[in-house]
């Protein structure tokens, strides 16, 4: 099994396919060591997947159900570079570093295209003129869910792109040194990434299991987050990040500065209305009278 369904084993070695059922109760426990509510999330959508693909084979009359813990979704699960000045920062380090790398990680903090996408990204998927980059592929063939999405070349990175097309025209827009695709065992990808974070001077946490300030796959939190920081409209961010369901998006609309600036005034016309006043209040808040 390739590292990501490493975790999966202990569960389904040597069991039939047609045997594999509640999966979070038959494969998993929740109190296993290292597993967490997201981990154990993600390691079911993944089996999830598997059962798809072992549907579609013919291997299975139906897929199983997948009983996947709930998981809270707020604004404070993830991490990003939190203001200009950092993005700035990071930004300045990479292009001190490479042009590639400068390139490569602007292209991913401007689009918030996933590590996977960007490595597939070719140039006949970016059309500079239209300003759109179309999105189907990662690291081993498509996207995650199979979908096509469309993400905007915005002002910033449009002049980037332009001079990187002239540096390399090729058919890759973030090849390797031979000019092939980087696969998703490449540590070289996120070596050069943390290269460029210790440059910048961000501090590393002191505990816990992130050993970076930020990990590759922040960049895409970053984009989201300064989306919304921007006043960027929350649908049109969940279409750029290509989520199903607004929930995952909605982790960031509370960064909108003006979330709420265009409701104040909502229920204006369920007021008083004709010049009436404010009925008097007493202490502890009753209507005096």
């Amino acid at each position: 099994m390739q590292a990501p369904s490493r975790p999966l084993a202990p569960g389904l070695l040597g069991q039939a396919l047609q045997d594999v059922a509640l999966a979070r109760n038959a494969v998993f426990k929740p109190e296993r060591a290292g597993l967490s509510k997201q981990m154990l999330r993600h390691l079911l959508i993944l089996l999830g997947s598997m059962l798809k693909q072992a549907h579609r084979l013919g291997w299975l009359l139906a897929v199983p159900p997948i009983d996947k813990p709930s998981v809270r979704v707020n604004g404070q699960d993830f991490s990003y570079l939190r203001s200009s000045e950092e993005v700035q920062r990071f930004l300045r380090a990479a292009h001190d570093d490479s042009v590639d790398a400068y390139t490569r990680f602007a292209t991913a903090v401007y689009t918030g295209l996933r590590q996977g996408e960007l490595a597939a990204l070719s140039w006949q998927c970016v059309d500079l003129d239209r300003r759109i980059i179309t999105v189907d592929r990662s690291f081993d063939g498509p996207t995650n869910a199979g979908d096509v999405r469309y993400v905007p070349i915005l002002d910033v990175l449009l002049p980037i792109l332009r001079a990187w097309r002239l540096r390399c025209p090729g058919g890759l827009l973030f090849p390797n040194t031979k000019g092939l695709m980087h696969r998703s065992k490449d540590r070289i990808f996120c070596e050069r990434f943390h290269k460029v974070l210790d440059a910048a001077g961000f501090k590393r946490p002191e505990q816990g299991r992130q050993s970076h300030y930020i990990r590759f796959h922040d960049l895409r939190h970053t984009f989201a987050s300064h989306w919304m920081m921007a006043g960027g409209d929350l649908f049109k961010l969940q279409k750029i990040l290509g989520h199903k369901s607004t929930e995952l998006t909605l982790r960031y609309a509370h960064l909108s500065p003006a979330a709420f600036m265009g409701d104040l005034g909502r229920f204006d016309g369920l007021g008083p209305g004709g010049g009436a006043e404010v009925l008097p209040m007493e202490r502890g808040g009753r209507v005096a009278g």
